[in-house]
């Protein structure tokens, strides 16, 4: 796979951090159809995927460290004199406890599940 062009990893770099089209054309001395052809094209699209999932994982790991803290308010809200935040904090509670996921304790359905996860994944990257 060829490595992007100069000028479209700079476009990339805009893109991510939230600049219009408009005005990285203007700043990249391209027209606006250029940049539009270059969001169409595989590589491209792969590198702002990557992108994506990296930024993804950094904010996952940045809610992940602010949960105690969470947890710690909502504990805190179960202690207030207010009753309605007593029961909106208490609500919250229990919503999240029943949409917990456990998964299987069992080590040959986690590798069934694995590899039928990514018999689909090849499916759906032959259809794409």
């Amino acid at each position: 796979m060829e490595a992007l062009a100069p000028l479209q990893q700079q476009a990339i770099g805009l893109l991510a951090s939230g600049q219009s089209i408009e005005k990285i054309s203007e700043s990249l001395g391209i027209h606006r159809s250029t940049l539009w052809r270059w969001r169409q094209e595989p590589q491209f699209i792969a590198e702002w995927n990557r992108i994506l999932h990296e930024t993804k994982e950094i904010q996952e790991r940045s809610l992940l460290s602010l949960q105690q803290n969470a947890i710690s308010a909502l504990g805190d809200c179960l202690n207030s004199r207010n009753e309605m935040v007593k029961l909106r904090a208490s609500l919250t509670i229990l919503d999240r406890v029943q949409s917990f996921r456990v998964g299987s304790v069992e080590s040959d359905q986690i590798l069934r599940n694995q590899q039928e996860a990514e018999q689909l994944e090849k499916l759906f990257n032959l259809n794409i």
